[in-house]
């Protein structure tokens, strides 16, 4: 029973760090922005402009800054409570050195993934199912994407986020369930908890997915390198999307669909035999 309670508040302690840090951050950059817009208002000769800040412009322009401070403070946080309690950081996250070609494979995979679950929420969210859940998945995401400093995008969604929260999940978390449960389960509840930071039924049920793969990749290769990888990939193919899926054509549109949807199991196979021939996992 000593055991259950130590894995379960180490695993949610780190996952709620997550969600924490998120809410934490959004207030320094939030009093900042308020303050310089204030400042500059101030010296616009119209100071009672700054009485008037728009509520959704202050949420839109600090969004990413926010994501960043966030990532950074969860990376320290998590270090700093291992520091305190004299146990080991960067020796639980794995970073041990694997092939450039696989890490190079699992960010191809990453990228492929995010066309299919595209098209799959789509389908989805046009049959009817569940309307007020895919309402509120669209508001984030359309929060998350639109009208944003496409650079800022890219450092904050498309390389901080999947670096920490990969450290968070995969590096953490899963490795301290490796050593207190079996693999199968360890891959299963890392990747319901990261289900559940997205806060959102819809992004959590495929974040819920994506994590089993790469627990699956960190697990093959004890490596912490194939599933940021992953991450990275996935994200930045979705900022892409974002921003250029409006022009593409229909057949451009199928062609990428098809091409996804062949790269993810041609990737993911050539992964998993490759690892059984490093490690003899068959997991």
């Amino acid at each position: 029973m000593k055991k259950f309670f130590r894995v379960f508040f180490y695993c949610t302690g780190f996952t709620a760090l997550c969600i924490v840090m998120q809410f934490i951050a959004a207030v320094p950059v939030t009093a900042l922005y308020i303050f310089l817009n204030s400042f500059r208002y101030a010296f616009s000769g119209n100071p009672g402009s700054a009485m008037h800040l728009d509520l959704n412009a202050i949420i839109e322009d600090t969004l990413m800054p926010a994501y960043i401070l966030s990532g950074i403070l969860t990376f320290f946080s998590a270090w700093i409570i291992h520091a305190i309690f004299r146990k080991k950081f960067f020796e639980r996250l794995s970073f041990n050195k694997t092939s450039y070609l696989y890490v190079l494979i699992s960010f191809i995979t990453g990228c492929a993934l995010q066309m299919p679950i595209s098209f799959i929420i789509t389908l989805l969210e046009n049959m009817g199912i569940a309307p007020k859940l895919f309402e509120q998945y669209s508001s984030h995401i359309e929060q998350l994407m639109s009208n944003q400093n496409i650079a800022l995008q890219i450092f904050a969604v498309g390389i901080t986020a999947p670096f920490i929260e990969e450290i968070i999940f995969r590096g953490l978390i899963l490795n301290y369930l490796k050593r207190n449960v079996p693999i199968p389960a360890a891959i299963l509840i890392q990747a319901l908890l990261f289900g559940i930071i997205h806060l959102n039924v819809i992004q959590g049920a495929y974040a819920f997915v994506i994590a089993i793969l790469m627990g699956l990749f960190a697990v093959w290769f004890d490596s912490l390198f194939l599933p940021i990888a992953f991450h990275m990939g996935m994200n930045l193919s979705g900022i892409i999307l974002s921003e250029l899926g409006s022009g593409l054509s229909d057949l451009a549109g199928v062609i990428i669909l098809i091409v996804s949807a062949v790269l993810i199991p041609v990737c993911t196979l050539f992964l998993f035999y490759k690892s059984r021939e490093k490690t003899g996992i068959f997991i």
